[in-house]
């Protein structure tokens, strides 16, 4: 007996991976739009609330609570360890609420190509979020790194007398990624 050939079989099947691959190019186009409306959703990311909220160099009377400090730590984590190198200056500082406070972080990228790095932010605890407020911060925008280039990044911010009482420690954190130039970007 001979096998029975479905017309257009190979057709079918050409067409259906063709649209396996174009579904999985298109997920990876739209994961971080995703990521985003997720975190927005579920109030998991704090990347929105600590932009930067008024121009840099703009004069801001902040109210200083001269008889409080809140100790600021600051935790890096990459997505590629083999690609970067990525700490804080200082594991933490002690900071006066209403001052301004400055801090710098070191990057390297140890790869042997050019390539553009982006950082997602977070604070914690969340009831910190809105009292944190960056001037200058490298997670703003991407920032181009030559090959094997170390830099070092400043970062300025304020932390509000409105800080709640009980609040004594704020969580500053950093994760590195590595993006495609125009990707990304906070």
């Amino acid at each position: 007996m001979k096998p029975v050939r479905r017309k257009g079989g190979n057709r079918r099947l050409v067409l259906t991976l063709g649209g396996a691959v174009a579904g999985m190019f298109a997920f990876a186009f739209l994961l971080t739009p995703m990521y985003e409306v997720f975190c927005e959703l579920t109030g998991l990311d704090s990347e929105r609330l600590t932009r930067a909220t008024r121009p840099a160099g703009s004069a801001v009377a902040a109210e200083i609570d001269e008889n409080r400090t809140i100790t600021v730590e600051f935790l890096t984590n990459t997505m590629n360890p083999a690609a970067w190198e990525f700490q804080p200056g200082d594991l933490s500082i002690e900071v006066t609420p209403g001052r301004t406070a400055e801090t710098v972080f070191f990057a390297e990228n140890l790869l042997p190509h050019d390539v553009i790095s982006v950082t997602r932010p977070s604070v914690r605890p969340l009831e910190a979020v809105s009292h944190v407020s960056k001037q200058v911060c490298f997670c703003f925008e991407e920032q181009a790194f030559a090959a094997g280039e170390r830099r070092e990044l400043p970062m300025r911010f304020t932390i509000d007398s409105e800080l709640p009482a009980h609040v004594e420690t704020v969580t500053l954190a950093y994760t590195l990624f590595t993006a495609e130039p125009g990707i990304g970007g906070s």
